[in-house]
């Protein structure tokens, strides 16, 4: 089977790792092109934002989840229904009751509202600081200033960011036995120890949600942590 598009990967169940492989091969073909870099950024009109929007979050779902005794199959589908993947899982701890034969994952993303503007910066070949320190008149262009946080200011902001992203996901109506992967785009640079506090002060405030996991993604460093 060659996918060279995302359409040739719609609706194909197949191996996780599989689809993880094709997933980078599909990125860093767009990479490639003349337009790549605009293309594959958050908040473009490009096809290819769904590579960063969707497809790569999964990806990381599926390498923090695939392990001996659990073996995760992947159907992306690229439609109206009420979640973006469906996963078929084997193995020992499918078999004893650990996991569901079959689940599906959700993908969201949790960040500032200024985070448009950083990338339209970005765009532009300019620097920025922290969204919290943007402003878009209209008509003017935008302007970006230092922000100075005290102590975790910048975490405690950034957790009800997050909260309210799952919140707003778990109003709605999905199948049973469906996890959720939120990409952060936080607000800043964030150390250990600043990431650590984020997880617990999300993890404290979304104990009645009914995913069945939820699994918090660093958007630029990668990093994972299921809540």
């Amino acid at each position: 089977m060659t996918i060279r598009t995302l359409s040739d990967l719609d609706g194909k169940l197949m191996d996780g790792l599989k689809f993880c492989k094709i997933v980078y091969a599909l990125f860093e073909s767009a990479r490639r092109t003349p337009e790549g870099n605009k293309a594959l950024q958050p908040f473009s009109n490009h096809t290819e934002k769904r590579l960063i929007e969707e497809l790569l979050p999964i990806c990381r779902y599926i390498q923090t989840s695939y392990r001996t005794g659990r073996y995760i199959s992947v159907c992306w589908k690229d439609d109206n229904q009420s979640f973006d993947a469906e996963l078929h899982q084997e193995g020992d701890y499918v078999s004893l009751g650990y996991y569901a034969a079959k689940s599906y994952l959700e993908v969201t993303c949790a960040m500032h509202q200024n985070e448009p503007f950083i990338w339209e910066l970005s765009k532009q070949g300019k620097s920025s600081g922290a969204p919290e320190g943007i402003r878009k008149e209209r008509g003017k262009p935008i302007v970006s200033e230092p922000v100075v946080f005290s102590g975790h200011e910048h975490v405690e902001g950034f957790a009800q960011i997050v909260v309210s992203a799952i919140e707003k996901k778990d109003k709605k109506n999905y199948p049973d036995g469906t996890s959720l992967v939120v990409q952060c785009y936080l607000n800043s640079l964030y150390p250990p120890d600043d990431w650590q506090i984020l997880v617990e002060k999300v993890r404290r405030s979304i104990s009645a949600v009914s995913f069945q996991e939820i699994l918090l993604v660093d958007g630029l460093s990668q990093r994972t942590v299921c809540l």
